[in-house]
């Protein structure tokens, strides 16, 4: 059988954690902020609102430049009584972290050390099928401590302290949740899941993307608006907290005048990635066109990743979010590259727009 990730001895998740396939995430990484002051700190750095955050609990938040565009995305959770915890693309770990010190002056917090950051895997349980019956899980934003030794609930001070974050499921490969900690203790929970399937991060990634979730990395990164990316509609920003870096720009976009920019899902034929004479992986911030405006792009690629079937199987398809401006999209014509590039399909976000009409 496969292996149960037991989080509390009165509720232990059996049909929601029995893990059919998992994925190193190696794209990913944590810090921890921790002290006296670090709860007032982040909620004048972070875009969503940290006092909304209680025990068993984890949110999405972005960091934004002085002009409201998202420097890079996180997964924000209460690790301790003053300490927060922070997942991350790996890649921006060092350069936001650089960042964040710079504002602290006076303030009671400490970061935790780069060698000290977390090891990620991705987990994935039953199947969902299709969006129409994909229903949100009861257990969908809660953290849960586990330990590494038992595989049950931990407490915090735990140096086998791993987190089990549940997030949306996967309208495709079913539920799922984040396994953050310390690298021996993952190890110790990955020699459990010999049963279940592994899968390419790629697989994590097509997750995420069509469960509508951008992540913005390097080559994106300064350029957003959180609404751009939907980053409001997954509820990664609080337009009642209070001030943050770029926060006056992010509230005008949200209240002044209406949104002229999305992102949307659309596919491409794999084949037709050999056309630009780039990977899969190099998509991320490539023009997107649109026949009906061929002055300059409307838009660029947000997040791109092999297509995945129910059974975990790579797909002729190539998944992308692309954010561009909404009458581009209305239009269609839309390719990527050039006019001459590729021509882009339109998908399916597994929530409305009109949500923030």
């Amino acid at each position: 059988p496969c292996r149960y990730i037991k989080v509390m001895d009165t509720y232990p998740l059996a049909g929601l954690l029995n893990i059919k396939r998992w994925a190193r995430l190696p794209s990913f990484a944590g810090f921890t902020v921790a002290g006296p002051d670090a709860r007032a700190f982040l909620q004048g750095q972070l875009t969503n609102d940290i006092e909304s955050i209680t025990a068993g609990q984890y949110q999405r938040t972005g960091y934004c430049s002085p002009k409201g565009r998202l420097l890079t995305t996180m997964l924000q959770w209460r690790s301790g009584e003053t300490s927060w915890a922070h997942l991350i693309p790996a890649e921006s770990l060092e350069r936001i972290t650089k960042r964040l010190k710079m504002f602290v002056l006076r303030s009671k917090v400490s970061f935790s050390l780069a060698e000290e950051s977390y090891r990620v895997i991705g987990l994935w349980g039953e199947a969902a099928g299709t969006h129409a019956n994909t229903v949100p899980s009861e257990f969908e934003g809660k953290a849960y401590p586990v330990s590494a030794t038992s595989g049950t609930a931990a407490e915090a001070g735990n140096p086998n302290l791993c987190w089990l974050l549940m997030d949306t499921a996967c309208p495709v490969l079913g539920q799922r949740g984040w396994l953050v900690g310390p690298a021996d203790a993952i190890d110790q929970l990955i020699a459990g899941f010999s049963s279940a399937q592994e899968l390419p991060e790629s697989a994590w990634s097509f997750s995420e993307i069509e469960s509508g979730r951008a992540w913005v990395w390097e080559k994106n990164q300064d350029i957003f608006v959180p609404q751009m990316v939907n980053f409001e509609l997954i509820q990664g920003v609080s337009f009642t907290k209070g001030c943050y870096p770029g926060q006056e720009v992010v509230a005008r976009s949200q209240y002044l005048g209406k949104l002229k920019r999305r992102t949307y899902r659309a596919d491409i034929a794999a084949a037709e990635v050999q056309r630009l004479a780039v990977s899969v992986a190099d998509l991320p911030g490539q023009d997107v066109w649109s026949k009906g405006n061929p002055a300059e792009p409307c838009g660029r690629v947000v997040a791109a990743s092999p297509c995945f079937n129910a059974q975990g199987k790579v797909q002729p398809q190539i998944a992308l979010l692309i954010e561009l401006t909404i009458e581009a999209w209305e239009s269609g014509g839309l390719t990527i590259g050039s006019l001459d590039g590729p021509t882009l399909q339109a998908g399916q976000l597994p929530y409305s727009l009109a949500a923030a009409a």
